[in-house]
């Protein structure tokens, strides 16, 4: 249906806290908040606002332009591609997929956050490259998904315009995650 379709268009943030994250145009921005506070949904939204474009109706005219420079490379880094990617994160892209407590699409949660007109021939299946982990958008975004437990010699490849650390990772990972954003003027969050 339309309204599990257009989740990233219908978003609310949960406070007013939450809502500076999508204001901020900082070259750097932490996030720091207790278990279920919101923290990684809120940045996936801003993530994925960055990768679709597709600006919340509760943002329009008051999300800063500057941020919407498509198409982007994105990374998105987690403590485990199986435990916290495919279980936990994967998901909560999915716009078919329900993230939340109760019945879905009541009040506690929301469908995910990638709507199919952005999917190549609307389908996850199509957009999504598992040997290379990344997701291919019809923009020409893509976003590349890394674990902690990685070597450190696969960050060092590439130029990201937006990288999402999800659960602050180790030091040496966060500083060249930071060079990787570097020569495009790109973005670091940390939730």
């Amino acid at each position: 249906n339309l309204y599990q379709q257009n989740q990233l268009f219908l978003y609310e943030p949960v406070s007013s806290e939450s809502k500076k994250i999508h204001f901020s145009t900082a070259k750097q921005v932490f996030t720091t908040g207790g278990n279920r506070s919101s923290k990684s949904d809120t940045h996936l939204v801003e993530m994925c606002i960055q990768l679709t474009g597709i600006v919340p109706k509760c943002l329009e005219g008051i999300y800063p332009q500057s941020k919407l420079r498509l198409p982007i490379r994105a990374r998105l880094v987690c403590k485990s591609l199986l435990n916290t990617w495919d279980a936990v994160l994967r998901p909560k892209l999915q716009w078919w997929q329900w993230n939340g407590r109760g019945n879905p699409g009541g009040p506690h949660g929301h469908w995910g956050w990638i709507p199919p007109e952005m999917l190549i021939d609307g389908e996850w299946a199509k957009s999504w490259n598992e040997r290379h982990r990344t997701l291919q958008l019809v923009n020409g975004s893509s976003l590349q998904i890394m674990s902690y437990d990685q070597d450190l010699q696969d960050f060092s490849g590439g130029s990201f315009h937006l990288i999402l650390e999800d659960e602050g990772p180790p030091q040496d990972i966060h500083r060249e995650n930071l060079m990787r954003t570097l020569d495009v003027g790109g973005r670091l969050m940390v939730a």
